[in-house]
């Protein structure tokens, strides 16, 4: 009995984690995003010109943020921040 649940909780597991390959895009998956190549870096920038971004002193690559989040890639607290006062700005 205990084999058969570990075999209904595995196969779970597996139908699970292939059908979230297949997950429609979200949007904003296709914008363009930044991001600093350095090893250290786990972030990415939704505004060139974000302080934050400016020092980074390896490359900065032009991605899609669908990209960037497959590289475990976070947005930037400060280009977030940035993006929530726009939002607000025009909403005005």
């Amino acid at each position: 009995m205990i084999v058969i649940k570990y075999f209904i909780l595995i196969a779970s597991c597996l139908i699970l984690f292939s059908c979230s390959k297949d997950e429609p895009p979200l949007p904003g998956d296709n914008d363009i995003v930044y991001v600093c190549t350095s090893n250290s870096a786990k972030t990415y920038h939704t505004f060139r010109d974000c302080g934050s971004l400016k020092q980074c002193s390896a490359d900065v690559l032009e991605v899609s943020r669908k990209k960037a989040r497959e590289n475990e890639r976070i947005i930037c607290m400060n280009c977030k921040n940035r993006g929530e006062n726009k939002q607000k700005d025009s909403a005005k």
